[in-house]
Order: structure tokens, then C-alpha cells, then sequence
């Protein structure tokens, strides 16, 4: 039997804890379908459930591309005294293997961070993205909706800002998404335009 995950270390750049966090193993990963919106259905395990990376002393959160990326020492700083203050009162292992739930939570600490990191539009549009695909997986239509308007209004300003690729979307996919996003946020005339 093939093994799902393994674990990978690492360094968080805020409290410099090390930990360690599942990653899915490439061989697990079999795509069912696509939906409209980019997201894979898959058939067992789901790498997106995993993408988030939560510091288990900080709560720091970023995807695994960019968690141990070095910051700042201000910004840093600024960091590590806003998380302080918004540090859960419940601890929750975000390095084990995770339900709908968990990941739902690993996905809004990333975007907390996002936010108190004053990322760009084109970070926080994927987080938002990608935080609506969990809602939906978990049924919560209230969830997806309000993430997914969210993800449309900073695709769209980071759109009209960028200069090259969003994410890992060209141009083309990125106004493809728009159009999508704003189908199912129900603005129809904005959707053909």
C-alpha cells in the first residue's frame, strides 16, 4: 500500500520554531475532475488541504511555497506582536492529517496573515479562492459565497494592477476566472463582459 504523506520540516520565520507538517505524496494525488473554477476534485486525499502551513506556536500561516520564505525583521516584528494578540485560546494540530474543518481554519489564519503582512492582490486573491473551494467541499454555501466575492474583487484588482502571471494563471485564465467568479456571485452582464 502506497503511504499518502510525508512530513516535512519547518523553520518558522516569525518565532523560529521548527515543527514538522504533512505533505501529500505526489504518487497519492489523482485528480477525479475539474470544476468551473479551477478546483480539482480528487479522487482520496486533496494536496489543497495541506497547502497551508501553521506555525504550532505563532500561528503564523502561509502556503508551502512560501512559509519559510525570510521576512522582513520589522515586518517580522510587527508579525509576531499582532499574532500574539490574536493566538487562539484552543490549540488545534494543524501537522497532522486534517478534516474539512481544520483545513478551513489553516486557510483563514493564511489569510490573516496575508493580511497583517499587507500582502498584494494577487496572494490574497488565491487564498480567498482556494478558502471557497474548502467551504464548499464542507457544504457551507454561505462560506463559499462570501469567499469567492472576496476572491473576485482582488482577482479583479490584481488583474488591473499586474503586470504578468497571477498565481500560477496567465492572463487569459485569469480573465477566464473573472468571467466565472462573477457567474457565480450572480452578476451575470459582468460575467459576459
Amino acid at each position: 500500500m502506497i503511504k499518502k504523506f510525508f512530513e516535512r520540516e519547518y523553520r518558522c520565520p516569525i518565532c523560529l520554531a521548527v515543527f514538522n507538517s504533512l505533505t501529500v505524496r505526489s504518487s497519492a494525488i489523482y485528480v477525479e475532475k475539474r470544476e468551473s473554477d479551477f478546483h480539482n476534485i480528487y479522487k482520496g486525499v486533496s494536496p489543497l488541504h495541506y497547502s497551508i502551513i501553521v506555525c504550532p506556536q505563532c500561528e503564523y500561516a502561509a502556503s508551502n511555497t512560501s512559509f519559510s520564505h525570510e521576512l522582513d525583521k520589522e515586518l517580522a516584528d510587527q508579525l509576531a506582536m499582532a499574532l500574539m494578540k490574536l493566538k487562539s485560546k484552543e490549540f488545534i494540530d494543524y501537522g497532522g492529517e486534517r478534516t474539512l474543518e481544520i483545513t478551513l481554519e489553516a486557510f483563514k489564519l493564511a489569510i490573516r496573515t496575508a493580511q497583517l503582512k499587507k500582502a498584494g492582490a494577487e496572494e490574497l486573491s488565491g487564498l480567498l479562492l482556494a478558502a471557497g473551494w474548502i467551504a464548499r467541499e464542507s457544504g457551507n454555501n454561505n462560506l463559499e459565497k462570501l469567499y469567492l466575492k472576496e476572491a473576485l474583487k482582488y482577482y479583479v484588482e490584481a488583474f488591473n494592477t499586474s503586470s504578468g502571471q497571477i498565481g500560477n494563471l496567465s492572463d487569459l485564465q485569469v480573465t477566464y476566472l473573472i468571467g466565472e467568479l462573477h457567474r457565480r456571485n450572480g452578476h451575470y452582464q459582468e460575467a459576459i463582459s
